[in-house]
């Protein structure tokens, strides 16, 4: 769904192309395909992995467009943009935001603590495992949901659904962050008293401009861009 992502129309040509078996199933003739895909050609966004409640909302709902004399198509574009802010504002926050970042901080701890390369190599597979489950869960089963509620689906879409998932993951992470910065200080640290400091004043830096309120990534970005010149430098 994100294969022919694009500045103009964002998941849109994606999209229409998940959902063109259903044109094919309910319109036989050639011009009504067309403006199947037409339809379905204008902009849309979504995070791209709770999209799928929407691929199965909008194929119910033409199904049952096409069963009526005159449809209102209008309807389909007024619906998808609706669900466009919340589906975003979801899935960053439980994906981009926690699952992604706490399975790769989990699997770093293996990576980097354990010597033997057998271990490393099930840590890697660990990552995989804890990441990719939810999602590909998600992107099934809400198909299944938004052809089963159609204009409905909106009730089936909260964030509090996944509050448990996001919550067990953002612990794990913290843990995980926390014992690699340990790690890190300790092994380090202990032989190279400037490095701990400046490792120390990263820390502090990145938790200054968070509580400032700075986009996450320069937050991380500038410590990590000091402390790298700086190790240059000494």
């Amino acid at each position: 769904i994100q294969a022919v992502w694009n500045y103009k129309s964002l998941l849109s040509i994606g999209f229409c192309f998940a959902i063109s078996p259903t044109g094919k199933k309910l319109f036989k003739s050639p011009e009504k395909r067309k403006d199947f895909l037409n339809r379905h050609l204008t902009f849309f966004n979504a995070h791209p992995y709770l999209s799928s409640y929407v691929l199965g909302a909008i194929s119910r709902i033409e199904e049952d467009l096409a069963e009526q004399d005159n449809p209102d198509y209008n309807i389909i574009d007024r619906f998808k943009n609706a669900l466009i802010g919340p589906l975003g504002a979801i899935g960053d926050q439980l994906f981009w935001a926690t699952l992604k970042p706490g399975s790769i901080l989990i699997g770093l701890i293996g990576v980097i603590i354990l010597q033997d390369i057998y271990s490393k190599i099930i840590f890697i597979i660990v990552i995989l495992i804890m990441y990719n489950i939810p999602h590909i869960y998600i992107r099934i089963f809400g198909i299944y949901e938004g052809y089963k509620h159609g204009f409905d689906v909106y009730k089936v879409i909260n964030e509090k659904k996944y509050k448990l998932m996001q919550k067990i993951y953002g612990i794990m992470g913290t843990i995980a962050l926390g014992v690699y910065m340990g790690f890190s200080l300790l092994k380090y640290g202990s032989t190279d008293l400037i490095s701990a400091g400046f490792f120390l004043f990263g820390i502090v830096l990145a938790f200054i401009m968070i509580k400032l309120k700075q986009n996450v990534y320069n937050s991380i970005l500038l410590p990590l861009l000091i402390g790298t010149v700086i190790g240059f430098l000494v």
